[in-house]
Order: structure tokens, then sequence, then C-alpha cells
């Protein structure tokens, strides 16, 4: 069982540093695909799980989920997304499927936990960015979502890492730029932000 997390794991690791899988037009903030072949298999693309069931997303503070069906590169960024529907509400979830980062917590006969960042955009005109906590299950592919931890509204992130890395009670490195006081939010974000963030097989911790 060993075997097949960490062949997972390479799995992940391998696709992270792929080449894009599409080529995308895009135009102020939408996105739409140049290619008009079915919706990609996101499981089996990602973690090697032949299966009709999707990744979904629960979004914050909402009982609305959000089935990751599509990957897709833009503005740099390499996202497996999903629209979502709550109630009057519609958007689109994206994640960073390059920046998955497996913890060393659970039980890694039958587990993985991992973390990795997601966006939910609506109607409005902000991008709201989150650490997401999952538990892969590593018999039947599940995946399920543990806890969301809230990083900022239209920032760039740069980096997500496991900053103790042989610590049970793990802690997440991530850093990002966000906008200065006086910038607007129409301008790239330039102020820099490091920022640690302890978790464990609960959740995030210290959440504000």
């Amino acid at each position: 069982m060993l075997k097949k997390i960490l062949s997972i794991m390479a799995a992940v690791m391998l696709f992270v540093v792929a080449a894009g899988i599409y080529r995308f037009n895009f135009t102020n903030d939408d996105i739409y695909v140049v290619n008009d072949e079915n919706n990609t298999n996101v499981m089996l693309t990602l973690f090697s799980f032949d299966t009709d069931d999707y990744w979904q997303i629960q979004l914050p503070d909402s009982k609305a989920k959000a089935p990751l069906t599509d990957l897709r590169e833009y503005n740099g960024l390499h996202l497996a997304t999903g629209k979502y529907q709550d109630g009057d509400e519609y958007g689109t979830v994206s994640l960073d499927y390059y920046k998955i980062t497996p913890l060393n917590l659970g039980n890694v006969e039958d587990e993985m936990i991992f973390s990795a960042p997601f966006s939910v955009s609506n109607q409005g005109s902000g991008t709201f960015w989150y650490l997401g906590l999952f538990n892969l299950n590593t018999d039947s592919g599940e995946i399920g979502q543990i806890d969301t931890f809230f990083l900022g509204d239209r920032i760039k992130l740069d980096e997500l890492k496991v900053d103790e890395p042989f610590d049970v009670t793990s802690s997440l490195y991530v850093s990002y730029f966000k906008h200065a006081q006086k910038q607007s939010m129409a301008e790239i974000p330039n102020e820099k932000v490091d920022q640690y963030i302890k978790v464990s097989i609960e959740g995030f911790q210290g959440k504000p």
C-alpha cells in the first residue's frame, strides 16, 4: 500500500513539472478553451485514478460545491477549474494544481493528506484565494475536503511548501503578493507576504 501512495505522489509531482495541457485565449477575466474536446478527466490526469467521480471543492461559508472538470493554463497558472451555483450566485473555482503539496499527516497506508491553493470568483470583481486541506483515499480515489484557510483577494501566489517536512504537526510556508495600501486593486499586487500556517489532521490552526 505504501508503494501505491508513493506512486500516486510521484504521478502528481511528475504532472506538476510536465508541459501545459491546453492553450487558451482570454479577454479580461474571462477564460475559454480553444480545444473543443470533451472535459478532461481531472482525477485520471492528476492522480491516475480512472473514475467518473469528480474532485469537488466545498465553497467556504456555503453548502455549494464545485466539481473540477477542466484543466486550464491562464496567466502563468496551471488550473483545475469548475463551475458552481449557490442560489442566485454563480461563479468559478480554480485550483492551482502545480502547487499541490503532500503533508506528513494521517495514515500513510491508505490516505494522502495534501494542501493546494484555490480561488473563488463570482459575478463581482473579487477573486478570493484560499488554501484547501484535502484527504485522498488511495484505495477508492475519493477526495475529502478537511478545511480551508483564507489568504486574500486578488493576491498573486508565489510559493507553497512544507516548512517542517518531517514533523507530524506540519507547518506550511506560503508566500504571496498583496496590494499595498496605496495601490489600486486593478494594479498588480507588489507587497510581499510570508506566512507560516500550522496544520494538523483536523485542519488549519490559528485561523483568523
